[in-house]
């Protein structure tokens, strides 16, 4: 019997002996966490006058019909006024390359990159470039010894 009112005081007595302590204790970290919330918001103020601008913007397309261009929506996250715009180029349409199949010895660097495009990895040291091309049967491996594919691992 003694032994169960013994384990039953020592740890009421400690609750009530850091009571204080864990009240202080939530009392700061209270107050620390609102002036961090206080700290922390001020930067993102501009943040709801871009995203004001930029309602306003959806809501005026949408009432004409038409859509925002995309410099009106960079002009309203950016907060600064539209540049002159100028005459645009026409797309140029991506280039095509030839299969890497077709890489043989004897071509020059400048030759690969223009006919094949860039290589997936290039590796090199002083003497040599290691050239990586993805083809229609898969990838082929490149030699280069000063400027001219010397060997092609074909797969």
């Amino acid at each position: 019997m003694t032994r169960s009112l013994a384990s039953f005081l020592v740890p009421f007595s400690l609750c009530l002996a850091l009571a204080g302590p864990a009240a202080g204790q939530a009392v700061v970290e209270a107050g620390l966490g609102a002036a961090r919330a206080a700290t922390t918001t001020a930067p993102a103020a501009g943040i709801g006058k871009s995203l004001n601008g930029l309602s306003g913007n959806l809501d005026k397309a949408i009432k004409t019909g038409q859509q925002p261009s995309v410099q009106q929506t960079v002009t309203v996250i950016n907060s600064k006024p539209p540049a002159k715009e100028s005459a645009t180029a026409p797309a140029v349409p991506p280039p095509t390359w030839e299969d890497a199949g077709a890489i043989e010895t004897g071509l020059t660097y400048e030759d690969v990159v223009r006919r094949f495009g860039p290589p997936v990895m290039s590796i090199s040291n002083r003497t040599e470039r290691s050239l990586t091309y993805r083809g229609k049967d898969g990838w082929f491996q490149l030699e280069l010894r000063d400027g001219v594919v010397s060997s092609v691992a074909k797969p």
